[in-house]
């Protein structure tokens, strides 16, 4: 009787738990488990035996070196039972047996060795999830499904995390961080966090609750951000004036001193950008839009900006301003939000 060929990618199964696979590896290996019945029953195999170890008596004295060296012995010895040769039965008796006490061991480890600072993507998830979450580089986070209940911890960096509800109305998403926690009522947004605490809240569609510790919660809408207040400047400590010499006269006069111009705030820049494009002033909006990229190009807001713009130019009628502008959105940002909207526009 002819067996059906295993899955080429089988082996991903081990890899993923063990933490080999990088995260786009691991995200396609998850939309590849959905639809691979193979994949899908040794991944359960695995966690079966995952947890009928952790339930071992013993497994409590086991040393996590001893495992490594047990494992990499019998997969040692796995290896050299794959030479083909002839052997008694006693002898492929034996080999099963190892390769089964492998399998043994190396789950042992999996139960045993310490957790791993890393994006966590739960064995659920598949392609085209109602929640999307694209960290930047440098983001330190988790993310945990059960059911219908997701929650994203947030340690430091930036994450940007789209919702749709409209796929799965039920899904309810909650942003832990540092500082208190973000909840979602059907939204597009982006949230930062540093030194242990949050420090800016951008939503692009819909609505979220922020709620810091000690502080009242806090409702933002689409286009709105928030940002720490900065702290109070310290106070000066007064200096006595040196006493003036007795020959010398005081100035009849003081000049008055010309005060030096305050640095441009993005969130005030691009709110009044936004209120422009709002109220339908289009022309408006497109010159504040692209002052706030030229004067805050790594903002937050930025690519919010950048999209908004092209739809101003569309409103406006400016065909040829508004490809330059949607070319110029899909070159800062290939992989935005908004890509696929800005790029039927860019041709």
């Amino acid at each position: 009787m002819k067996t059906k060929a295993a899955c080429p990618r089988l082996f991903e199964v081990e890899a993923s738990r063990d933490g080999r696979l990088g995260d786009v590896e691991l995200a396609r290996f998850q939309a590849h488990l959905a639809a691979c019945a193979a994949c899908a029953r040794e991944a359960r195999a695995l966690q079966g035996l995952t947890e009928a170890l952790r339930s071992s008596p013993g497994s409590a004295h086991a040393d996590e070196l001893h495992v490594r060296r047990e494992r990499t012995r019998l997969l040692a010895a796995f290896d050299a039972s794959l030479v083909p040769e002839p052997r008694s039965a006693r002898a492929k008796l034996w080999l099963g047996v190892v390769a089964l006490a492998a399998l043994g061991v190396f789950a042992l480890f999996l139960v045993l060795r310490p957790p791993r600072a890393m994006p966590f993507v739960s064995p659920l998830a598949r392609a085209g999830d109602a929640v999307d979450v694209r960290p930047q580089l440098d983001a330190k986070w988790s993310r945990l499904v059960e059911g219908q209940s997701d929650t994203v911890t947030l340690e430091s960096g930036t994450l940007s995390i789209h919702v749709d509800h409209a796929q799965t109305p039920l899904r309810h998403l909650l942003v832990i961080l540092p500082d208190g926690e973000l909840e979602d009522i059907g939204t597009t947004f982006s949230v930062t966090a540093a030194a242990a605490q949050t420090t800016n809240v951008t939503v692009r569609d819909g609505r979220v609750i922020l709620r810091l510790h000690g502080k009242p919660a806090l409702a933002l809408s689409a286009g709105d951000s928030w940002q720490p207040a900065p702290p109070p400047l310290p106070s000066a400590t007064p200096v006595t004036p040196a006493p003036a010499p007795k020959a010398a006269k005081p100035p009849l006069s003081t000049p008055a001193l010309t005060p030096s111009a305050s640095a441009p705030d993005p969130a005030a820049d691009f709110h009044d950008a936004v209120s422009a494009f709002n109220g339908g002033d289009n022309g408006r909006a497109v010159k504040l839009l692209t002052a706030f990229l030229a004067h805050h190009p790594r903002d937050a807001h930025a690519e919010d900006a950048a999209y908004l713009r092209v739809l101003s130019l569309q409103r406006a009628g400016d065909a040829n301003g508004m490809k330059r502008a949607a070319n110029a959105y899909l070159t800062q940002y290939p992989g935005g939000f908004r890509r696929a909207e800005v790029e039927p526009l860019s041709r």
